[in-house]
């Protein structure tokens, strides 16, 4: 059976890698026939798609798009070389060498030509230096009680805080000066925003703040984004204590083990992995903090050089937060440190609904989608207001006095018509990555007791070790579930005296909505504990396995098969 969803996935990329390479192009012709960086990065990005077509794709169609991709990097390697050779280091006009510099002398003490074009900057570091300038940003204007729920992520990083003005009693203890955080989760659960707002805590206290995106990097400068990445440490260490952000690391520091990664993805990674141990290696004053969405596409160094932070969807207690945030505006009272901060109600809430029943009602909305809804609702109320008073202000004074409220039905009414982004399969993903992780670290844990066994026993027969790698290779071969509907028991056992088992299950990547579970497509009553869910069945005599079909009200949800494992008196060819 085709997945329909991976055809469509691979139809989407397939149609923007032949827009980008026509796309490349057009920019040909338009830098008269000549080739162009813009040209460069176009091409790169429909290699980057190639590549990931290959990785969904098998047989002849996965050794077409890895020819497609080698195509683009041969072209794209290219036109570099032809750019290279183009700029031949030679400066610019107004690029004036530094009169220091000029004048002192070699170590034979003859005075450097100062015609000398390697003692000028090329074009391609022009650019690099004009865009360090850009990394440096302003303090972010949201701070930590902007931030919704996450108290226990506030707390981590607020004792950081605390730590960066202990400067003496750090080094007197050993603590090294580089504090690294990696946030991983699905989009729109606060990644960017609670390292802005952390960022915003530190800048009181000097620090500076560089961030970048990583996508920006590849795109804005092909060809030259390992020097950029190069440059990037090089400013975080000039500029300590510092605050160093990167957004979208998968892009600059891709994963090395992923098949058919172009030559140049994995030049910019280990040049990210360069930058970063040097910074470590000297001790920086730096924070480095970076975000993804994908961290299985991160290179696995890169993880362990960091702390792992997982955010996951924001849960009842954070979207209730953010839904009073959304429909509140803030007023500053007081000056200095009488100043306080109050939150206001910009549409009151008739009775009957609260920020609670909000937050129940949106339990799969991340925050960019109660932030969506948020202005739906505005606007729905916007137009209902205007055509009702006609006037502004006699609209505003009735949202200030309550004479017009937010009602349970217009919220659900807007609510009903409102599509969340889709979660499914990044949830997936992560899901599959965490468990991944988890698995490994257990395999590994494993491995070291049976080191330690290994060197306790090393007297022991051959037999012993024997079975010890017998034992680590079942470890190792111990799948992983990932599936949307599970059996929480390899298999199970029905009662001898009533011949009735318990049937239970779980159900990851999303919550359920009453959801109801089928046998030979009827349907059974089904339970919930906090394990997960379950059912009585009475098993036929000869029936081994069941189908069992879990569906809500959404649709379809998954399948699985459980195992009816019957103890040995109840087998009838066992002869006592």
């Amino acid at each position: 059976m085709i997945d329909r969803d991976l055809l469509r996935n691979l139809i989407e990329k397939e149609n923007m890698s032949r827009n980008l390479q026509w796309k490349a192009g057009e920019q040909f012709k338009k830098c008269g026939n000549k080739p162009s960086k813009e040209q460069c990065m176009l091409l790169q990005r429909a290699a980057d798609l190639e590549s990931e077509m290959a990785n969904m794709t098998i047989g002849a169609e996965k050794e077409q798009h890895i020819r497609e991709m080698n195509r683009l990097d041969y072209e794209c390697a290219q036109i570099q070389a032809q750019l290279d050779r183009g700029r031949g280091g030679k400066p610019k006009e107004n690029d004036k060498p530094d009169d220091k510099a000029s004048e002192k002398p070699s170590s034979d003490g003859v005075k450097p030509n100062t015609n000398d074009n390697s003692e000028k900057k090329t074009q391609e570091e022009i650019e690099i230096d004009r865009a360090a300038r850009t990394w440096y940003k302003d303090a972010p204007k949201h701070d930590f009680e902007d931030v919704a729920g996450m108290e226990d992520m506030k707390n981590k990083l607020r004792s950081c805080v605390a730590d960066a003005r202990a400067n003496n009693l750090r080094a007197f203890l050993q603590i090294p000066k580089l504090n690294s955080y990696f946030f991983v989760g699905p989009p729109g659960c606060g990644k960017t925003f609670i390292c802005e707002a952390f960022a915003h805590e530190l800048m009181n206290k000097d620090y500076k703040f560089i961030s970048i995106l990583g996508s920006d990097i590849i795109s804005k400068y092909a060809g030259t984004a390992e020097k950029s990445v190069t440059r990037l440490f090089e400013e975080a260490m000039k500029s300590a204590p510092c605050i160093v952000f990167v957004d979208e690391i998968d892009s600059l520091c891709k994963n090395r083990s992923l098949p058919n990664l172009p030559e140049y993805a994995a030049n910019i990674t280990t040049s990210f992995l360069t930058g970063y141990n040097k910074i470590h290696s000297e001790d920086s004053d730096v924070i480095f903090m970076a975000a993804t969405n994908y961290p299985n596409r991160v290179d696995a160094a890169m993880l362990d050089r960091a702390e792992i932070i997982r955010l996951p969807l924001p849960d009842k207690d954070a979207r209730c937060a953010a839904f009073e945030r959304e429909f509140s505006y803030k007023e500053e009272t007081g000056e200095g440190e009488d100043k306080s901060v109050e939150y206001k109600p910009i549409i009151q809430l008739k009775k009957g609904l609260t920020f609670e029943m909000m937050a129940e009602k949106t339990w799969r909305f991340n925050y960019r989608d109660i932030e969506r809804l948020a202005s739906g609702i505005k606007k729905t109320l916007f137009r209902e207001l205007i055509d009702f008073f006609g006037e502004e202000q006699l609209a505003i004074d009735a949202l200030k006095s309550g004479d017009f409220k937010l009602t349970v039905k217009k919220f659900d009414e807007i609510l009903s018509k409102f599509k969340p982004s889709p979660k499914q399969e990044i949830l997936r993903d992560l899901l599959h990555w965490e468990k991944k992780v988890q698995s490994m670290a257990d395999i590994a844990e494993t491995n070291l007791e049976q080191m330690y066994d290994c060197e306790k026993l090393a007297d022991s027969s051959a037999e012993t070790e024997i079975e010890i790698e017998v034992e680590t290779e079942e470890i190792e071969a111990k799948p992983v579930s990932n599936e949307p509907v599970y059996p929480l028991s390899d298999s199970f056992a029905p009662d001898p005296m009533l011949g009735i088992t318990e049937i239970k299950f779980g159900i990851g990547l999303r919550k359920p909505e009453n959801p109801v579970a089928f046998v030979d497509s009827e349907e059974v009553e089904l339970h919930e504990d906090e394990e997960g869910y379950f059912f009585s069945y009475k098993p036929d005599d000869d029936e081994d396995e069941i189908k069992v079909i879990v569906r809500d009200d959404a649709g379809f949800i998954g399948s699985f098969t459980a195992v009816i494992k019957r103890a040995i008196s109840d087998n009838e060819d066992f002869d006592i």
